[in-house]
């Protein structure tokens, strides 16, 4: 009986273990030397222009691919592109942007379902092009974002993700067109803060 009971526990042990361990390789993409994301999401801005307060709604999609390049170690580098359509009543003019940026990302492989991650990015290269009828705007964008989120793994190697970001950036006019003329137009820059929140699919290899 105590032979019984002895093999009984230990069945129950491996039984637990190996569940574990299955729950924790398909949660988290700590074995992911090359991780990929797209995003599809929502963000606002707002900025103080003349000394008054006003809001920005946009549709955003977004791209990554980061690199792990230490084993075991749970820290990732890489590069992000976000493309963004504003709405056209905020800005009075059909609006799209862009952003470049070089990211660093951190996730806690050992959290059993999902896998939390926090994200820094800084913006190398980013752009507002407003456009109506004969005048265009042409904005810089400058500065950083946080993001923090959790991957739920759906397969080995695959998983879908929820973000939520803010950023801390500026804005200005670096150029505008009238009727087709280049016209300079640089602005003061001036505070551009962000908050979004977006669905996706990461992908390891």
């Amino acid at each position: 009986m105590f032979n019984e009971f002895i093999g009984q526990s230990v069945c129950r042990v491996i039984a637990i273990s190996g569940l574990t361990v299955a729950s924790l390789a398909i949660s988290s993409n700590a074995f992911a030397i090359v991780s990929g994301q797209v995003n599809v999401g929502k963000r606002t801005a707002t900025s103080k222009v003349g000394g008054s307060e006003k809001t920005y709604a946009a549709d955003e999609y977004g791209a990554g691919v980061w690199l792990d390049p230490i084993p075991l170690v749970p820290v990732a580098f890489g590069a992000s592109m976000l493309v963004q359509n504003w709405d056209k009543d905020d800005f009075g003019a059909t609006t799209t942007g862009s952003e470049l940026s070089l990211d660093v990302k951190g996730w806690l492989p050992m959290v059993p379902v999902v896998t939390p991650y926090a994200k820094l990015s800084y913006v190398l290269a980013g752009t507002i092009l407003s456009e109506t009828t004969g005048l265009k705007n042409k904005y810089s964008v400058t500065g950083t974002r946080a993001n923090i989120g959790v991957l739920y793994g759906i397969l080995p190697t695959v998983s879908v993700a929820g973000e939520f970001g803010t950023g801390s950036q500026q804005i200005k006019v670096d150029e505008t067109t009238v009727a087709g003329v280049k016209v300079s137009a640089s602005s003061p820059s001036y505070d551009w803060k962000t908050t979004s929140y977006a669905v996706g699919v990461n992908v390891g290899f």
